[in-house]
């Protein structure tokens, strides 16, 4: 009787709401359609939060999910005596993560009472901070501008618990994403269409710690 009570409890907290803490690597991959001698990637650590909603649905894991997160991947690059509609740039332009969304879902099975295995497909958001600080034609300025990109997420993972409400995962995710547009002083324009000639992907290892209500 106690013994199959305790297996009743470990199969209900299988289900319910879960938050998240996030941490892993991130590596974002830049390439043309056309030209395989042009490629670009930069790696950088992964931070983030989720939370989520698994359906007790016995050894089946059916769930939804939402994060948020960042990294600390970008580029600067420093530019002398560049020609901008006739006038000279001297200084720097940086590229780095913002802000990150993800939304969707995973299928999966209990492997055991205590190990499940999943699959993951969603829909990813990111911005990208373009800044740019130095001097035009000797006088000093700045500027920036938002990069948005979106596309569809792919992933796999195990989850372990620790505990009857703790659990501990490790994923792997990729991103492609498809969409874009640059938003620059209150205005937006899309260049999604461009992204049929660029491939912009990610790569991320993510493990993550969490607890089920």
């Amino acid at each position: 009787m106690g013994t199959s009570a305790a297996a009743q409890d470990d199969q209900v907290n299988n289900g319910g709401f879960r938050v998240e803490a996030l941490a892993g690597w991130d590596r974002v991959d830049l390439s043309l359609d056309e030209d395989t001698d042009f490629e670009g990637n930069d790696s950088g650590i992964f931070y983030g939060a989720a939370v989520g909603y698994d359906l007790p649905a016995g050894p089946v894991m059916v769930g939804v999910e939402a994060e948020v997160s960042s990294s600390t991947t970008g580029e600067k690059e420093t530019v002398e005596d560049f020609d901008v509609d006739g006038s000279i740039y001297d200084g720097t332009i940086s590229l780095s993560d913002g802000f990150n969304w993800y939304l969707g879902g995973r299928l999966g099975v209990w492997a055991s009472e205590s190990t499940a295995f999943y699959g993951k497909v969603g829909y990813a958001w990111t911005t990208v901070d373009l800044d740019a600080t130095g001097t035009v034609d000797g006088v000093a300025g700045s500027d920036s501008a938002d990069l948005n990109f979106s596309g569809f997420r792919f992933g796999a993972g195990v989850e372990q618990k620790l505990s009857n409400s703790a659990y501990a995962k490790i994923e792997y995710r990729y991103t492609d994403y498809s969409e874009g547009e640059v938003e620059y002083q209150g205005d937006t324009l899309d260049f999604g269409d461009a992204l049929e000639f660029v491939d912009l992907e990610r790569h991320q290892v993510v493990a993550g710690v969490g607890f089920r209500f």
